[in-house]
This record gives C-alpha cells, structure tokens and sequence, in this order.
C-alpha cells in the first residue's frame, strides 16, 4: 500500500495501479479503496472506481460505502438507483459517518417523505459537527418537517451551522437564514436561543 502511495505522490499512477492491483488480489480492504479513488480521480473510469469501491464497501470500509452511495445516487458508472443509494448510506450512517447521515437524511426526504426518520438522521450527523445538517434541522423547525415547528431551535441550528462551516456560501446560507428567522422571534426568544447556543459550543 505504501509504495503504492509514493508512486500517487510522484505521479507514477501506472506503478500504483500496479501495486495496489497486487495488494487487492491478496484481499486487502484498504487496496480496493484505493484502486477506486485512483479510477474515481485521475484514470476518470467510473464503472471501474465503483467496482473497485463496492468490493471495499462490502469487506466494511466506511469510506468505500459513503462513495458507493454516490455513485448511486448520481448515476456515475452506473444507473441512478436511489434505493441503493440509501441501502449504502445506511450502512456508513451506522458507522457514524456524518456525511452518510447527511446523505440518508436528504434522500429519506426527497424521496420517500420519510420526514421523521430523515430529521433523526440530519440530527446524528449535527452531533457529529456537520454544519450542513445543522442548517437543514434550522429548515425542519421553522417548517415543523419532521418535527415541531420551533424558531428557537432553529436559530440555534443556525448558529451552530454559522460556526462549524468552513464554506463561504454555507456561512452566508445560514447567517441569512438567522436574519429572516430573527424578524419572527421575540426578544426574550433570541436571547434563549443564544444562551442554547453557548450551552451546545460547551
């Protein structure tokens, strides 16, 4: 596996193949994924990369099964099959990868409706940091989706989104969400929700 990543490193990706190639036939989980980003990436073979992704996905590679549901969901090396999608990105949710989460609980909700089960799983991956999530439960309590309707929670989830994203877009997505829910809330409402942020940063 090693050598094989100073080839990645050098740009030597024939040598790595090669490498990796030996490493996948001899079982190891971490080679597959590997093969899979290196045909998902540079070699821009995506009936390959998924391949070489399902095989780690199903020895339990965390990573492997969160790719494989993309795959899925957008149809790369594949055909669009959202309910494969959502079985991959199970499997990755319990194994507490928050991205899965967040994928899980955005198809549950375009796709099935299945507004309180997508909002448990825009929850665990909050818990996890993820400030996209923290932004959809902030939509999911001022739409009571999933949930009752509460604009203290949701300006809560704002603030957290606002902190834990690294995005630009995301920041601005949420400040400007804080802003509008702000207009609806009492003074005392605010200053709550402020107060439920300080005790969640803790």
């Amino acid at each position: 596996i090693t050598e094989g990543l100073i080839f990645y490193d050098e740009g030597k990706y024939a040598d790595a193949l090669q490498k990796w190639k030996s490493a996948s036939k001899v079982g190891s989980q971490e080679a597959d994924f590997l093969l899979g980003f290196l045909y998902d990436g540079v070699l821009q073979n995506n009936k390959e990369a998924l391949f070489f992704f399902t095989k780690a996905a199903l020895s339990g590679h965390i990573q492997a099964q969160v790719n494989v549901g993309l795959k899925y969901e957008k149809g790369e090396g594949t055909s669009v099959d959202k309910e494969k999608a959502i079985y991959w990105y199970t499997l990755a949710a319990f194994n507490q990868d928050d991205n899965a989460q967040f994928r899980l609980a955005s198809l549950l909700q375009e796709e099935t409706g299945k507004a309180k089960e997508s909002h448990f799983w825009y929850e665990k991956s909050a818990e996890l940091g993820n400030p996209e999530a923290h932004l959809a439960l902030a939509t999911n309590f001022i739409l009571g989706r999933g949930v009752e309707k509460d604009l203290t929670l949701a300006h809560v989830s704002c603030n957290l989104a606002t902190i834990l994203s690294r995005d630009i877009g995301s920041i601005s997505r949420s400040i400007q969400l804080r802003t509008q829910l702000e207009t609806k809330m009492s003074a005392d409402q605010i200053k709550k929700a402020d107060q439920l942020t300080r005790k969640c940063i803790e």
